[in-house]
């Protein structure tokens, strides 16, 4: 339910009934979406990504559009390749690590000889 300032854009009134539909929404929204974005689902309905986060009756929702894009991007990543999915996906939390170790294991000594000539 929207009512409209005297100044500015309308203000949403976010009752419980307001929040079962825009959680409806979300749903919908991801079902519809090969990689849904949480933040382009907000550009296309007026509010601010952060905004979702204040209510937690939105946070199934919510979980549930992350953990598709989350899917999507690995399968993508797994079959294309892409960087971008590899970025995405470190922006959901992933991360890549590289670990080097020496001979049986053992960590590695780097030893850095400096000989000055005068």
């Amino acid at each position: 339910m929207k009512k409209k300032n005297k100044v500015g854009a309308p203000v949403t009134k976010w009752t419980p009934e307001y929040l079962a539909e825009f959680e409806k929404k979300i749903i919908d929204y991801t079902d519809k979406t090969k990689v849904p974005i949480l933040a382009e689902f907000a550009y296309q309905n007026n509010i601010s990504r952060e905004q979702l986060y204040q209510y937690p009756e939105l946070t199934y929702a919510i979980k549930r559009l992350l953990l598709k894009k989350e899917s999507q991007l690995e399968k993508f990543g797994l079959t294309k390749n892409s960087s971008m999915a590899i970025f995405s996906l470190k922006q959901l939390g992933w991360t890549d690590k590289s670990e080097i170790t020496g001979k049986d294991g053992k960590d590695l000594i780097n030893e850095v000889k400096i000989t000055i000539v005068k």
